[in-house]
């Protein structure tokens, strides 16, 4: 019998309120940093993370660093 192993490296980003919460880089479609005209992200989140299933998380690392998380964890 063979035995297949699949790991799935999670990256760990923080919400407004400072909770963490581990996301599927497999699972991000998109990011937006906060503008002026977009009101749906509050003053301390740096980064909007969309999702493969529609949702979104405002999150307080850069969208920069959270594309360079995204990429380390698919290496």
């Amino acid at each position: 019998m063979n035995l297949i192993l699949a790991a799935v490296l999670m990256v760990v980003l923080h919400r407004i309120d400072g909770a963490e919460i581990a996301v599927n880089p497999e699972q991000v479609t998109a990011l937006h940093p906060p503008s002026a005209e977009n009101r749906l992200i509050t003053k301390p989140a740096r980064c909007a993370v969309w999702l493969t299933d529609g949702k979104w998380l405002a999150v307080r690392e850069s969208c920069d660093q959270v594309k360079d998380m995204l990429e380390a964890a698919k290496r």
